[in-house]
């Protein structure tokens, strides 16, 4: 019980950096021998692929090689994993068997390296990803939306795989990064926006106001409370399709 709390607790201090990595590609070290050719290691998988190019433009894991998982360490991971049925939205804990190839049996444009799964040590859903969605408004500090039209209602999309946001205020189209992207924490800005001037600015004015200053969040079922530091909601969303 004890080592499966203290398990837990590492994986929700490095849920505190970004869901990307950086633009460094994984490089195997030393590991426990299992024979002349093999090592056996433990791996972290992040929930969510990133882009990278391989040949082409591709898909890759993001890993973090060690027992013990480390904020923003995550690297792209361009090999297979045989044996290894990724699902999308789980931090995975993993024992690989690492197999050193010899050179006339690695095509060019592979890893020298054969990465098998041996055991699947932990799997937690990352409650993050709820965010990764599209969000209409509802309220402004719990005042429902009073508006002569739904062209004017503000609606935001968070992509966590590429940790960005795009949406629009009911006039001009904003868009930026989320940070600080933790179960609760969530900091946005700077806002950038397009510059169109609409007949009435009120409701669009406000939202951007309010969500320059989000610094949490709060999920319910289909609605996302974006508050402030002290807890306050200030923006108030309901989940659409």
């Amino acid at each position: 019980m004890r080592g499966n709390c203290m398990l837990r607790v590492s994986i929700a201090i490095a849920l505190g950096a970004s869901l990307l990595v950086g633009c460094s590609a994984f490089s195997p070290s030393a590991a426990d021998k299992t024979d002349a050719n093999s090592t056996t290691s433990t791996y972290w998988v992040n929930s969510l692929n990133a882009k990278c190019v391989g040949v082409g433009p591709m898909q890759c894991l993001q890993v973090q090689r060690g027992e013990e998982l480390s904020a923003g360490k995550w690297q792209l991971f361009y090999a297979p994993i045989q044996g290894f049925e990724y699902v999308p939205g789980y931090i995975y804990k993993l024992k690989v068997k690492e197999t050193q190839l010899p050179a006339h049996q690695v095509p060019a444009d592979k890893s020298s390296i054969a990465y098998e799964l041996v055991e699947v040590l932990d799997k937690q859903a990352d409650s993050r990803l709820r965010l990764h969605d599209i969000w209409v408004l509802e309220a402004i500090e719990g005042k429902p939306l009073a508006l002569t039209s739904e062209r004017q209602r503000p609606r935001l999309e968070f992509n966590l795989t590429e940790m960005r946001f795009t949406g629009t205020d009911g006039c001009n189209n904003v868009f930026g990064s989320p940070h600080a992207v933790t179960p609760d924490t969530l900091s946005i800005g700077p806002i950038a926006a397009t510059m169109m001037a609409c007949a009435d600015m009120a409701t669009a004015d406000r939202f951007r106001q309010r969500l320059g200053k989000v610094e949490g969040y709060l999920l319910e079922g289909l609605k996302l409370h974006l508050q402030n530091a002290s807890g306050k909601t200030l923006l108030s969303f309901q989940k659409t399709d």
